[in-house]
């Protein structure tokens, strides 16, 4: 303790000598005042002396010098602590001359009467107090300040008075110099402790600052990787749509000829394994939307038991092949939303139920939930999920613990799909389940809306193909001839472009791969072609991409879309509605 406070009398760290200068000018003017009145009551005393205007001139000089150097050094702003030293030395040696100047006008004091030397002792304490108040920060000046001013005091008190008065006042002195000697140390320890935590703490600030810094460094970049694999995956939809969308229209051909059973299976099989590719990449694509926000609902007036019946249809196969069961539950209530997400999200809801409790019986009702919402329930009897898997059910890629439960395909997108489109639309969706007792996942919150009319269905006749002339345009000889095959197959005349044909062809309806390698794209080809054919010939588009922008250009085109891989039933339809003259819309062809 004493080696320090030792260290501490003979080096000023720069941080003390800025503290010490930033109060010194305005302290050493308030110490002109207290020496200037202290004056006028010596001059007072002493009419007739010159004595007490030499010690104000003294005292006044070093005090001006003090000011002076305080007011240089807040200028000048030393750098370091090597171009501050001077300074703090300069202090020193000025304070020096202060306090002798307060010590020996002391014995001038004690050449009167006691009651000026009390006073001049009340000035001088206070002095030396306001000293430790203002130096403390460089306890060199301090100390010298007490010890060359105070002692002094504490003698002349003693040569006024001789006797045991005058040694008990000069004892008091010393131990009231001792005593805020030991403030102004603890004063300096306390200053030390506060510089050293602000330091620790800018420090801590700093490393908190630059962490921060490159955490949201790491974070753009995330970001931008999960952008620019969302965007890659989106662009890249086209060339990954092609072959499987081939495959789908070739087994589609080899179903409609006499195959011996055999060779049936292998085709069956070839089928049902290019659906299962399409559904990944179905799934991988519906979260790249999702991530690029190329997914806008479109609510339209719904019923929901024609969406439950159209699902059960399109379930029937899977429903036979898993041995279960679909039990739909009529409400004929009416909703507003997108037909197309809300299916979206039932399916998968089914293909999930359909996976992991193969056999089990699934159940879908529709009932109100107040006096304005929807609640849709989608349950299954089936093995249940465990407590610690629901926490994280709805998160992307994560699939329930089992081992079983792994061997069953998918990526485990489609409930966190469920969970985003629900939240595209506004929806709340919820699960119950447990181990053993099945599972049941709510999606509430859909707005009920008066019933609308149903259009009546338009004559249907026998073969409404057999004969239509049909413009297959597409620039991928795998693709054109695996489309030109199976629409002769349904009775068309199929005329085959890899683009644009130079003449008019005389066609009933026109189907064209949008990205067609050269300066038109499926758009602009079927624009071109109803102007050399004179008329709005039937069109639909058959795409593979999936970006926000082509897809919105698409709809506002008014031509029916198809994605690829399209369904063979779907193309099929949509031919037989060009064949009966129906005007079909954008809205209902497009496959989300």
């Amino acid at each position: 303790m004493l080696r320090e406070r030792l260290r501490a009398l003979g080096h000023a760290e720069k941080w003390q000598l800025d503290y010490l200068f930033d109060l010194s000018f305005q302290a050493w003017l308030v110490h002109i005042g207290v020496v200037t009145a202290t004056v006028a009551l010596l001059a007072y005393a002493w009419p007739g002396d010159v004595w007490p205007w030499i010690w104000y001139a003294a005292i006044c000089s070093f005090s001006i010098a003090l000011a002076t150097l305080a007011w240089r050094y807040t200028h000048d702003r030393p750098e370091d602590d090597a171009a501050a030293a001077p300074y703090g030395i300069a202090h020193s040696v000025l304070t020096f001359f202060v306090g002798m100047s307060w010590g020996l006008g002391a014995f001038g004091a004690a050449t009167g009467d006691f009651h000026y030397l009390l006073v001049y002792s009340l000035a001088l304490g206070g002095t030396a107090l306001g000293a430790v108040s203002s130096q403390h920060a460089l306890p060199r000046s301090c100390l010298i300040s007490l010890w060359t001013s105070v002692p002094l005091l504490g003698l002349a008190h003693l040569y006024h008075d001789p006797g045991f008065v005058g040694a008990a006042v000069m004892a008091m002195m010393l131990l009231y110099a001792g005593v805020i000697s030991i403030l102004g140390f603890r004063l300096l320890r306390f200053m030390t402790a506060n510089v050293t935590l602000t330091r620790s703490l800018d420090a801590k600030l700093a490393e908190i600052t630059e962490m921060a810094a490159e955490l949201e460094e790491a974070r753009q970049e995330a970001v931008e990787a999960n952008l620019s694999k969302s965007r890659f995956l989106a662009h890249a939809s086209h060339d990954l749509r092609q072959p499987v969308h081939a495959i789908g229209l070739f087994t589609a051909c080899l179903r409609d000829l006499r195959l011996d059973p055999a060779a049936r299976q292998h085709v069956v099989s070839i089928d049902n394994a290019a659906r299962s590719v399409s559904r990944l990449l179905g799934s991988l694509l519906d979260i790249s939307r999702l991530d690029v926000g190329g997914i806008v609902p479109q609510p339209e007036r719904i019923s929901l038991d024609d969406v439950l019946r159209d699902i059960g249809r399109q379930n029937a196969d899977a429903l036979r092949e898993s041995g279960g069961d679909l039990v739909l539950e009529s409400a004929g209530l009416w909703v507003s939303a997108d037909p197309a997400l809300l299916s979206t999200m039932i399916q998968n809801l089914i293909s999930n139920a359909l996976k992991y409790a193969r056999g089990a019986t699934v159940q879908i009702r529709a009932r109100l939930d107040g006096e304005a919402r929807a609640v849709l329930e989608i349950s299954d009897d089936g093995p249940g999920i465990a407590e610690a898997d629901l926490h994280h059910i709805f998160d992307e890629f994560y699939r329930a613990g089992s081992d079983a439960r792994h061997k069953a395909e998918g990526l485990g997108l489609g409930l966190a799909i469920v969970r985003r489109l629900g939240g595209l639309m506004g929806l709340d969706v919820g699960i119950d389940s447990a181990e053993g007792c099945g599972t049941t996942i709510r999606i509430a919150g859909l707005p009920v809306v008066e019933p609308g009319a149903v259009s009546v269905p338009r004559a249907h006749r026998q073969h409404p193909l057999t004969g239509l002339a049909v413009c297959v345009i597409d620039d991928d000889p795998e693709v054109l001839a695996a489309t030109a095959t199976l629409l002769r197959r349904w009775g068309c005349e199929v005329m085959e472009f890899a683009g644009l044909p130079e003449e008019a062809v005389g066609c009933d309806a026109i189907v064209s791969d949008f990205d067609l390698g050269g300066s038109l794209d499926g758009l602009g080809v079927i624009a071109k072609i109803r102007e050399q054919e004179g008329w709005s010939v039937p069109a639909a588009i058959l795409t593979g991409r999936s970006e926000p922008e082509t897809l919105t250009h698409l709809a506002r085109s008014g031509i029916p879309f198809l994605r690829k891989p399209a369904h063979p039933a779907e193309l099929r339809a949509l031919l037989t509605g060009f064949a009966l003259g129906d005007e079909v819309q954008e809205d209902e062809a497009a496959i989300s």
